[in-house]
C-alpha cells in the first residue's frame, strides 16, 4: 500500500516509517524541518519525505490523495485541535475510494487521567479534568469522518530504540547530572509500549480489514505492570548513577509529575484478540542497559 505518515521525525512516527517500509508498503512521511540528520535513516530505508505542515494543506494534498492509508503519529502541541481539524477537512475532500482509505490516529492511553479504575481499558471515558483529555474530543471526530476508515491507537509510555521522547531518557539525563528526582506519589506506575511494538501495531491496525477495526479504540501496552519509581531506579543504574534519588512534589512546568502523578495501568486484552498483536520486547525495566547503549548512540548519531 502506499502510506502517508504524520510525524516522520517524531518518535512514533519514525519507527513506524522503519516498519511500515520494511513490511514492502511505500512510505511518504511529512516533515517540518528535512535537515534533521535522523531522518537520513529513513532516505535510506526508501521512504520518500516531503518538506511540508500538517497545518498547511497546499504542502501535502498532492501527496496525500495518492495515498491508500494514513498513518497520523503527530500532535502540533500549541495548535492540535486547529491543525487536526485541517488534517481532518483534507481527507474529507480527497477523491473517494472503495475500500476507504484506511486512517491510523494515534493518542495515548494517557488522556484517560486519574479515574476510579485499577486498569484502563478502551470502555472507560478520561477524566475530564485531566489536561490531555481533550484528545478524546479529536478522536470522536476523527471517527466522525465519512471518507477514511478510522481506527485509534492509544499507545503507553513510550520506550526504546533511540528514546527520542521517551521519560526513561530523561532519567538517563538525571544520571549525568547526579542529581534525580522523583516527584509526586513514589508508589504510583505507569504502563510502557516498546516502540518496535507500537510500530508492529501500525501496521495491523492498516492492514486489518475493515470490520475488523473502522471505529474502533485499541490500548497497545506490554503486560509488565512496574512502578515507576523502579523505572527510573533502573535507568540511574544503566546510566552508571548509584546514589540516591530525592522525593519531591510534583511541581508546574513539570508535566510529568502533574499530569500523570496517578496510577496509569492498562490493558491490551482487545489488541491481542481482535488484531493479534503481542507484545514481543522485553519490560523497560529489564531493557535498560540496552536503553542506555541505544539513547548513547543516538546522541553520538545526531551530534
Amino acid at each position: 500500500m502506499k502510506v502517508f505518515l504524520t510525524g516522520a521525525s517524531g518518535y512514533a512516527g519514525f519507527h513506524a516509517a522503519l516498519t511500515l517500509s520494511l513490511a514492502g508498503h511505500s512510505v511518504t512521511g511529512i516533515v517540518r524541518n528535512p535537515g534533521q540528520p535522523r531522518l537520513q535513516v529513513l532516505r535510506m530505508h526508501e521512504i520518500k519525505l516531503i518538506h511540508g505542515d500538517v497545518a498547511q494543506p497546499d504542502s501535502y494534498r498532492a501527496e496525500l490523495e495518492q495515498c491508500d492509508a494514513i498513518v497520523h503519529a503527530m500532535l502540533d502541541k500549541k495548535r492540535h485541535f486547529e491543525t487536526d481539524r485541517t488534517f481532518f477537512e483534507v481527507l474529507e475532500s480527497l477523491s473517494p475510494r472503495r475500500p476507504r482509505r484506511r486512517l491510523v490516529y494515534t493518542t495515548g492511553v494517557s488522556i484517560i487521567g486519574k479515574v476510579d479504575a485499577p486498569i484502563l481499558d478502551e470502555t472507560i471515558e478520561p477524566n475530564p479534568q485531566h489536561p490531555l483529555s481533550f484528545r478524546r474530543q479529536l478522536e470522536r471526530e476523527a471517527f466522525a469522518l465519512a471518507n477514511v476508515s478510522t481506527v485509534v491507537l492509544r499507545p503507553g509510555f513510550m520506550f526504546g530504540m533511540d528514546g527520542f521522547n521517551s521519560v526513561s531518557t530523561d532519567w538517563f539525563a538525571m544520571a549525568e547530572e547526579g542529581d534525580p528526582v522523583f516527584r509526586g506519589d513514589q508508589e504510583k506506575g505507569w504502563s510502557w509500549t516498546h516502540t518496535s511494538d507500537l510500530a508492529e501495531a501500525y501496521r495491523l491496525a492498516m492492514e486489518a480489514d475493515e470490520k475488523t477495526v473502522d471505529g474502533e479504540i485499541f490500548h497497545i501496552v506490554d503486560e509488565h505492570r512496574p512502578k515507576s519509581r523502579d523505572v527510573m531506579r533502573a535507568c540511574l543504574d544503566a546510566a552508571g548513577y548509584k546514589g540516591p534519588i530525592r522525593a519531591d512534589v510534583p511541581i508546574k512546568g513539570d508535566n510529568i509529575s502533574m499530569w500523570f502523578d496517578q496510577n496509569g495501568y492498562s490493558s491490551s486484552q482487545k489488541a491481542r484478540d481482535r488484531l493479534g498483536w503481542r507484545s514481543r520486547q522485553d519490560g523497560v525495566i529489564a531493557s535498560a542497559e540496552r536503553l542506555f547503549a541505544a539513547w548513547t548512540a543516538a546522541r553520538a548519531l545526531n551530534g
